[in-house]
C-alpha cells in the first residue's frame, strides 16, 4: 500500500468521526449560546424572559457555525491533498519548449 491510501483511509476515519460528533457537537455549541444568553438577560428561571426570536436565531445560527466550519476544513483538507503542477513539466508533457519561443511570420 502507498502513502496516499494511508492518507486517504486517515481523511475518511477524520470525516467519520466529525459526523459521528455532529449532533454532539450541535448540543454542546447550542447549551453554550443558551447559558451565554441566561448570563446576560438574568434568568429568573421563568418563561416570561425568554425571548423567542433570539433563542431561535440562536439556534440557527449554532448550527450553521458548524456547517461552515466543517466546510472550511473540508476545504483545506481538499487543497492539501490535491497534487502541486510545475509548469516547465506539463508543457513538456505536450512537447512544448519554453526556452526556445519561435513566432511564425505571415
Amino acid at each position: 500500500m502507498n502513502s496516499s491510501r494511508f492518507l486517504g483511509l486517515g481523511v475518511a476515519a477524520v470525516l467519520l468521526v466529525v459526523l459521528v460528533l455532529l449532533p454532539a457537537l450541535a448540543i454542546v455549541g447550542f447549551y453554550t449560546f443558551a447559558n451565554v444568553y441566561a448570563l446576560i438577560t438574568g434568568s429568573d428561571f421563568s418563561s416570561a424572559t425568554l425571548n423567542p426570536a433570539v433563542f431561535l436565531i440562536g439556534l440557527v445560527v449554532t448550527v450553521a457555525a458548524i456547517v461552515v466550519v466543517m466546510a472550511a476544513a473540508v476545504g483545506l483538507i481538499g487543497r492539501s491533498m490535491s497534487p502541486k503542477r510545475q509548469h516547465d513539466e506539463d508543457a513538456s508533457l505536450f512537447g512544448a519548449d519554453l526556452e526556445d519561443a519561435e513566432v511564425p511570420e505571415p
